[in-house]
C-alpha cells in the first residue's frame, strides 16, 4: 500500500512512510489515504488531487497570479483553473491594461505620464535658469554687465527658450534631447558686486 497526505488544498503529497506502532501497527493521519498503487508523476502543470473519492489530475496554478483589473499579485492557493479576473501572466509594466486575454499597453496614459514628468522636469530646470539670469540682468540693467556677463546671460536665454520648445521635438514626450548651455555660464557672484565691499 501507498499513503500518501493530503494538503489542504486537496492535492495529493507522496507517498510517505508512517511508523509502525507495537500492538497497533500504521495508523493514518486524518489528513491521509492509502493506495494499492504508486501514482505516476503528473502531467506538467498538474498535481494529483483526492476528489470524489479518487485520484485525479488537476490543474495546479497555485502562486502568484495577477488581477487584471490592477495588475496587482494575488496569492492564489486553489486547484483548478483561475476564477474569472485573475491570470498568471503578470504586466509587462506600468500603463498595460487587460484586454482580449492579453496585457496590451495604453498608449495615452504612458504619454499623458510621460508628458507630465517632462514638463515637471522642465519647469525645474527654467526655475533654476532664472535664478542664474537674475544676477546678470540686474547687471545689464544698471550698465556694469561685463562682455562675459552679457555673453552668458544671452546663452541662458537661448537655454530657456530651448527649454520651452521641448513639446516641439519629434520624440516628446517619451524621448526627449534635452538643451544644453552653448557656453559655461559663470555661475559665482558677479564681479562688479565686489565694488560694494571696497573699503572706505
Amino acid at each position: 500500500m501507498m499513503n500518501y497526505l493530503i494538503d489542504a488544498s486537496g492535492a495529493l503529497i507522496g507517498p510517505v512512510e508512517f511508523p509502525l506502532i507495537p500492538g497497533l501497527g500504521i495508523q493514518l493521519p486524518n489528513n491521509a489515504i492509502s493506495l494499492e498503487q504508486q501514482l505516476d508523476d503528473p502531467a506538467p502543470g498538474h498535481v494529483w488531487a483526492f476528489l470524489g473519492g479518487q485520484p485525479q489530475q488537476v490543474v495546479d496554478l497555485r502562486g502568484t497570479a495577477y488581477s487584471v483589473g490592477t495588475g496587482e499579485p494575488v496569492e492564489w492557493s486553489e486547484l483548478g483553473d483561475l476564477p474569472e479576473g485573475l491570470t498568471k501572466t503578470a504586466p509587462p509594466g506600468q500603463y498595460f491594461n487587460w484586454r482580449e486575454g492579453s496585457w496590451q499597453l495604453d498608449v495615452k496614459a504612458q504619454q499623458a505620464a510621460a508628458a507630465l514628468g517632462a514638463q515637471s522636469e522642465r519647469d525645474k530646470r527654467l526655475g533654476e535658469a532664472a535664478l542664474r539670469m537674475a544676477p546678470l540682468q540686474y547687471a545689464l540693467e544698471l550698465g556694469e554687465a561685463s562682455s562675459e556677463e552679457q555673453s552668458a546671460l544671452l546663452e541662458w536665454k537661448r537655454y530657456c527658450v530651448a527649454l520651452n520648445r521641448i513639446e516641439q521635438q519629434p520624440g516628446y514626450p517619451l524621448e526627449i534631447e534635452w538643451p544644453l548651455l552653448a557656453v559655461e555660464a559663470p555661475r559665482g557672484p558677479l564681479k562688479t558686486l565686489r565694488s560694494f565691499f571696497r573699503s572706505k
